[in-house]
């Protein structure tokens, strides 16, 4: 039978590769995800596609014969409850190493003691200080497997100036959102070293239902393009009050204008003329047969959160290739040489000096009258 796609080939060639470890053993990985708590859905699905990573590398045979075991602990979205979790499955399950969460606060609070315990945090907490020290070195112990919020406002920037050609830039954030002030500043900074400008900046807080006023101030501040880095309800109700007041200006996001924001919107007319960067492709070899994989196995469409499961999984096997063995320290040294690692997500080449991704591009989409177009990879020539 013929392996299709780069992405599994390579897995199972990593399990033919390998060598160091017992046979007819096992490699305990942990899991530590909010399952149960306010972030339940993104924990959910980063559990998901890990499981379904492990579930096929075990069918083809393990990794040389040893099959993974893959321990999740629910940190119910609580940082105390995360650092609980993590000890428990280093110092009782034996985990070599841990698939992180997509939030930055229990990456930064779990840093520490990862760093003491020389096992690493393969995750996708996007906040550059969970991956980087004040000391500009890196967390001995943290890698990420996607764009931090830098690289991440960067490429949006990029694209939105270089690409589509804006210059005069109006921003709505919420201030109160440590993710959205997170993007504002990169951005900012990139479109003004390109010689754009931002002409309004208007803020919210999460209590508030009603941004008009602040619309009717950007329409009338000349703006080519509305940037608008918030979480997909806040979107919804964006889109929908620009509407109402006669705003036509073209929006650029990031994540949370993936499905399924135009669905809720449910206008296809509000729904529109709207530019974001995701994760992925739908189109790619790669992901499509992990897709049908996971529809087959969960019965529902991944979101962008289980691919990373996926990817983070496959990384971190690579990495005990390319460190020679199992142990939290090799596995730290190999994670620190993964070059051009093709994942579901992207090719991942993780940084020796930050912990973080090389050149990975991200995929740009442009919704249209409510549907989804997919443009292709992106990343700008700064980040390559």
């Amino acid at each position: 039978m013929r392996i299709r796609g780069k992405l599994i080939a390579s897995c199972f060639a990593l399990s033919l590769a390998w060598s160091g470890l017992a046979s007819a053993g096992e490699i305990v990985l942990g899991n530590l995800q909010d399952l149960s708590g306010p972030t339940s859905v993104l924990g959910n699905a980063v559990t998901r596609g890990a499981e379904l990573a492990v579930e096929r590398i075990n069918a083809a045979g393990g990794f040389k014969g040893d099959k993974i075991r893959l321990v999740t602990v629910d940190t119910k979205g609580n940082v105390q409850e995360a650092i609980k979790a993590f000890t428990r499955l280093v110092d009782h399950e034996k985990a070599v190493s841990v698939l992180g969460p997509p939030v930055s606060n229990i990456g930064l609070a779990i840093a520490p003691i990862a760093n003491e315990k020389k096992v690493s945090v393969v995750g996708s907490f996007i906040d550059p200080r969970v991956t980087v020290q004040e000391n500009g070195e890196p967390q001995p112990s943290m890698f990420l497997i996607q764009p931090t919020s830098v690289q991440y406002a960067e490429i949006i920037a990029s694209y939105a100036n270089e690409k589509l050609g804006f210059k005069k830039f109006a921003v709505l954030y919420d201030q109160s959102n440590a993710f959205a002030v997170s993007m504002l500043k990169p951005f900012k900074a990139y479109i003004e070293k390109k010689g754009g400008t931002i002409v309004a900046e208007e803020t919210y807080t999460k209590s508030d239902k009603d941004y008009r006023a602040q619309l009717n101030k950007i329409k009338a501040a000349g703006a080519d393009v509305l940037y608008v880095p918030n979480y997909t309800q806040d979107l919804v109700i964006t889109v929908k009050q620009a509407k109402q007041i006669g705003l036509g200006l073209p929006m650029v996001s990031g994540l949370d204008a993936a499905p399924p924001f135009a669905s809720l919107v449910g206008d296809p007319d509000a729904a529109n003329n709207i530019y974001f960067a995701n994760n992925f492709s739908d189109s790619e070899p790669q992901l499509t047969e992990v897709r049908n994989a996971y529809r087959a196995k969960f019965n529902e469409d991944p979101i962008n959160k289980a691919y990373l499961g996926y990817d983070k999984v496959t990384t971190i096997l690579k990495a005990i290739e390319l460190g020679g063995g199992a142990t939290g320290p090799q596995i730290i040294a190999g994670l620190a040489k993964v070059k051009d690692v093709q994942g579901t997500t992207g090719v991942i080449t993780l940084s020796p000096k930050t912990h973080q991704p090389v050149g990975l591009s991200m995929v740009m989409y442009k919704i249209e009258n409510g549907k989804y177009k997919e443009i292709g990879r992106y990343v700008p020539e700064s980040h390559k």
